[in-house]
């Protein structure tokens, strides 16, 4: 399975960077199509992301969230072979960087249990499956979240990242639902 993950990488890795050179600010539309259903409430924790490199970028639907009063965290690197640990903040908030240059809440930022999860990824397919980048940082802390709440994942992407069929293996945990810029896809049910 390694190699076909490795094409699907290399391949979905060239798309989603045609597809931020033609409309670097995609990310601006994701609320329009954003689920009713998974729409969060107010004071529902939710876990976004810091763009990097060519990401579909998740800040305005995260401000639309916030001014919803939702409350907000983002993802750091605990270490290797470790879940994520979530971190409050707030639009307008300082930033470190953290494991890989990713920019991170402060570590005296308070911990957060995210009820619904915003994924990057480098390609997704319509029955939900997500390809990462391999070191399995979602798939390890979507299930340790799990085994205590039910947690809503949905990735995030360009629609020119979607693929026919994305290769896993058994620990690739599916997506609820992908939202790109155009449409939403409900995937694992």
């Amino acid at each position: 399975m390694g190699w076909r993950k490795s094409r699907a990488r290399a391949k979905a890795t060239l798309a989603r960077k045609a597809a931020w050179q033609g409309d670097p600010d995609a990310g601006r539309r994701l609320a329009e199509h954003f689920p009713d259903s998974v729409w969060p409430s107010v004071g529902t924790v939710v876990a976004g992301y810091r763009p990097i490199r060519d990401e579909i970028d998740p800040t305005p639907l995260m401000e639309t969230f916030y001014c919803e009063q939702a409350q907000l965290c983002l993802p750091c690197v605990a270490g290797p072979d470790r879940p994520l640990v979530f971190r409050a903040f707030q639009p307008g908030d300082d930033f470190v960087r953290g494991a890989f240059g990713v920019e991170e809440p402060s570590p005296d930022s308070p911990e957060c249990k995210p009820l619904l999860i915003l994924a990057p990824l480098l390609a997704f397919d319509e029955t939900g499956k997500r390809l990462g980048y391999g070191a399995g940082f979602y798939d390890r802390t979507i299930a340790a979240l799990r085994k205590h709440n039910p947690v809503t994942v949905v990735g995030l992407a360009y629609e020119a990242q979607r693929m026919r069929s994305v290769p896993t293996d058994r620990h690739d945990i599916a997506l609820d639902w992908i939202v790109t810029e155009k449409r939403a896809y409900r995937g694992a049910v």
